[in-house]
């Protein structure tokens, strides 16, 4: 009798199970792979969601600390022109003779508003001067009329002018800038009152708000002394003050005045605030809110690549896997898929990315790469990647970089680079080596970028804060630092320094007649003669307006700085060709020699000072050294 098991009634049913089964684990392979590819997703995605937030919080902050930076320069610029305003040692001799009553009200102001007008020429950004006696009373005004309850007066021994504000005033956001007035012998004269107009803070203030990831910033400045916290009107109004219970100014007031990186308001979780300290301005903090949603709106964007790549993933691994079951199959695809991944981040990379043999020779070199060597290629395969450096590639530099990178398996650093034409170019590379299992080098990769241009930038910033615009002298800042550097190397060495003080002859009549253009291209052939007077290593610095110094080193006596002056005044006694006219001027020198006449660099400036002004009392045109004591004799004239 025949099995019925085994009919074809069984057989049907054996191939519809069959089925069923191929279905199920079809079904199940599909359940799994989209699983995988879900949990693959969200373990990609959201780390990198989370990073990108982190890269936008660091790029509104470095924005932030940039503006901040840039408002305490302004702030600093305000600072030193009212410090140079209460430097000016003949007005403020006038004031010590109007408080003992040797020269009335009236007397004083002829003699003064003059020379201060001459120096507020240079500030366009002073909109009212009111200079007080040594009782707090008004001597001197010129400009708009600054309110008596924003008069400040700082203390005889502050080391720098304070500031307050902002303020509205007259139709203008303005900072006041209160300095004392100090006799040489450190006895208090007066006080200078300064207003500055704040256009400039606003601009800077508003290029905040319109960088990509700060569009519809709300912008504050908080004062720390005063608790004063102010924004900047989106609709053109200018500074306004914040009511003292805004979110933004409880922030501010309990923080320790550091930097604040993507914090939520309180009460407001939807407003992000960041901060930071303004360099050199301590008390000041410069803050930014911004609306979450906006902030990171970019964010979710970005994902949306890599959304569609892990899907189209998904389909192309369960089609593979439904197509060929057996885990060989699989395990090639997906290596496939890998290397796939690799060639296309390898092709389409904006950086640099190379492979290196155990021999150091480069095997390939992506399209990025060919571009900043200006190379196909065919010609970087097979030499040896260090023959690109600017370095002998046989040198202990580049010796140094691979012992490193077989010691410790990487190295980062800067290398230049030499393109194919020649052209040198700044290059951030990282090494590291590739080991097989029995720990032997096999190959290196490589990454390197071309950082050119932030190097470029970066120079250009230290250029616009440390030389003066109009001459590319260095400034006064600069010319601070270079004399205190000078300084300590006389004290190493036992030699002398001299400082010569320079002030034009006739400078401001030909301002006043032929415009400040002339007066501009004057003051620049000016600076190049004097560069081509003193010694390549010497320093020729532009200190305010027609003042310039001049640092010589390494001297042993008196006597090549009398030569040097002498030189300075023939060289700019010639006439000078601006334009069609023949320009004739002079220049007076107080000269002041380290450690003859001090041992700091304010003594020595103020020594060269008083002698530049001898020298002027002199007949002009000359140069006179410091004497101490009484009235120096001697003044030497072209």
């Amino acid at each position: 009798m025949p099995n019925p098991s085994i009919g074809p009634q069984s057989v049907i049913e054996s191939r519809h199970s069959l089925h069923l089964l191929q279905r199920r684990i079809r079904l199940f392979e599909f359940i799994g792979i989209g699983l995988t590819a879900v949990l693959v997703g969200l373990a990609t995605l959201i780390p990198m969601y989370g990073q990108l937030r982190r890269n936008l919080d660091l790029t509104v902050a470095y924005q932030v600390q940039t503006q901040a930076q840039a408002a305490s320069q302004l702030f600093v610029s305000f600072g030193s022109i009212t410090s140079q305003l209460t430097s000016r040692s003949q007005i403020r001799d006038a004031l010590a003779q109007y408080n003992e009553g040797r020269l009335s009200r009236s007397e004083l102001e002829a003699f003064s508003i003059p020379r201060l007008q001459d120096a507020l020429e240079q500030s366009p950004l002073v909109v009212g001067l009111l200079r007080l006696d040594r009782d707090g009373r008004p001597a001197v005004a010129i400009g708009k009329t600054i309110p008596e309850d924003l008069w400040r007066i700082p203390a005889t021994g502050a080391r720098a002018p304070e500031q307050y504000g902002p303020f509205r005033v007259l139709g203008y956001d303005v900072l006041v800038v209160a300095a004392a007035i100090v006799t040489r012998e450190g006895l208090r004269v007066g006080t200078d009152i300064v207003a500055f107009e704040l256009s400039s803070l606003r601009n800077v203030l508003a290029n905040l708000s319109s960088t990509p990831h700060a569009r519809g910033a709300r912008v504050y400045l908080f004062n720390r002394i005063d608790g004063r916290l102010v924004e900047l009107a989106p609709n053109g109004a200018g500074l306004v003050t914040t009511a003292a219970d805004d979110p933004v100014h409880a922030v501010l007031r309990g923080h320790d005045g550091g930097g604040i990186d993507a914090a939520a308001l309180p009460g407001d979780e939807q407003r992000m605030l960041f901060a930071a300290a303004m360099p050199d301005i301590e008390s000041w903090q410069l803050a930014v809110t911004l609306d979450r949603a906006t902030l990171y709106s970019s964010a979710g964007r970005e994902l949306y690549w890599p959304i569609v790549a892990i899907v189209l993933l998904m389909f192309a691994s369960g089609a593979l896997t439904l197509i060929a079951i057996r885990p060989l199959s699989q395990r090639i695809a997906e290596q496939s898929q890998r290397l796939a991944l690799a060639a296309s981040i390898f092709s389409t990379s904006g950086d640099g990315i190379l492979l290196l043999d155990a021999q150091r020779q480069v095997i390939e070199l992506n399209p990025a790469g060919c571009r900043m060597l200006q190379r196909t290629p065919d010609d970087v395969q097979g030499r040896r990647f260090c023959s690109f450096a600017v370095a002998d590639p046989a040198g202990p530099d580049c010796a140094a970089v691979w012992r490193e990178v077989d010691g410790t398996g990487q190295w980062q650093g800067e290398m230049p680079l030499r393109a194919a034409d020649g052209s040198i170019f700044a290059a951030w590379l990282s090494l590291a080596s590739v080991r097989d299992e029995a720990g032997s080098i096999t190959h290196y990769g490589g990454i390197f970028v071309d950082i050119s241009a932030r190097k470029e930038a970066e120079s250009q910033i230290r250029t616009l804060a440390y030389h003066d615009e109009l001459t590319g002298l260095p400034n006064r800042v600069l010319m601070h630092d270079r004399l205190a550097h000078a300084l300590r190397h006389a004290r190493r060495a036992r030699n002398r320094i001299a400082l010569l003080f320079l002030d034009l002859d006739r400078f401001k009549p030909v301002n006043d007649s032929f415009g400040h253009a002339v007066g501009d291209q004057l003051l620049v052939s000016v600076a190049e003669r004097l560069r081509q007077t003193v010694r390549e290593g010497d320093t020729v610095a532009r200190v305010h307006g027609d003042e310039f110094v001049v640092i010589l080193e390494g001297i042993e006596n008196p006597e090549p700085a009398a030569r040097v002056a002498g030189k300075i005044v023939g060289a700019l006694s010639s006439p000078f060709t601006i334009g069609d006219r023949d320009i004739r001027i002079g220049t007076s020198i107080g000269i002041a020699i380290y450690p003859d006449h001090g041992d700091d660099a304010d003594t020595l400036i103020r020594c060269a000072d008083i002698a530049m002004y001898d020298a002027k009392q002199a007949g002009r045109n000359g140069y006179r050294f410091f004497a101490d004591g009484e009235e120096p004799g001697g003044a030497a004239t072209a």
